[in-house]
């Protein structure tokens, strides 16, 4: 800058005023602003997925219109039993029933077995078969706290309950030994997937001595039919 004609210096313009760091401050105000955003699009991820719906484990299984059409009636008839006729003023047996839901699939079936020649339904067996399909939420946990905590019952603490082997992902037998019952019976529960399956055998304590069966026979017997039923289940 030249000086003035008396040889005096003029002053200095003053400059415009930066905060220091500035362009520091601005790019440092990006980056949080994104990660920001980035953190939030994560939790929103996170927590979508969390809420999801589970995808239902069907395995190919699904409802049949008559679960009663599809129980093997023949390993007890060849044990002895034969059906039991129904009544002209009581229920028509076999008896069925298929309730659908958007959440579950229910089916039920009873049967009445007869010793050969008793015209006495109090002497009959009863067979009674239920099945459903979870189509919202997994049956398995329920499942199986229903059958750990089943002798905690005053009124069934006395059952056998025993886990077994080869029947879907989990399955049981109980044995009502209770003196409370009126009647004896087996159980075998099966549970696969989403799927359960249930089939109990009550009889009278007074069997026809020819169709007396063991319990270890009664057993087998419910294992088949099981196995038969869940196959045509999914078939």
């Amino acid at each position: 800058m030249r000086p003035y004609p008396d040889g005096r210096v003029p002053p200095q313009p003053l400059g415009r005023w930066k905060q220091p760091g500035g362009n520091r401050l601005r790019t440092l105000g990006a980056v949080v602003g994104v990660s920001t955003l980035v953190i939030v699009g994560v939790l929103g991820v996170a927590d979508s997925d969390r809420h999801a719906d589970p995808v239902p484990d069907l395995r190919g299984y699904h409802y049949v219109d008559n679960l009663c059409a599809i129980t093997d009636t023949a390993p007890y008839t060849n044990s002895g039993f034969v059906l039991a006729p129904s009544s002209s003023t009581g229920p028509k047996y076999p008896l069925h029933q298929t309730l659908l839901h958007s959440a579950v699939d229910s089916m039920t079936c009873t049967i009445r077995l007869a010793p050969p020649g008793s015209r006495e339904r109090s002497k009959d067996t009863t067979l009674k078969a239920s099945a459903a399909v979870h189509k919202q939420t997994d049956p398995g946990p329920e499942f199986t706290a229903r059958f750990e905590t089943w002798n905690k019952s005053e009124l069934t603490e006395d059952d056998d309950v025993t886990q077994i082997d080869g029947l879907g992902d989990e399955a049981y037998v109980v044995r009502k030994e209770s003196e409370h019952a009126p009647n004896t019976g087996v159980t075998v529960a099966v549970r696969d997937g989403w799927t359960t399956y249930e089939i109990s055998w009550l009889h009278p304590p007074s069997l026809n001595p020819n169709t007396d069966l063991t319990v270890a026979a009664v057993i087998e017997l419910l294992k088949g039919t099981a196995a038969s039923t869940m196959a045509l289940l999914r078939a």
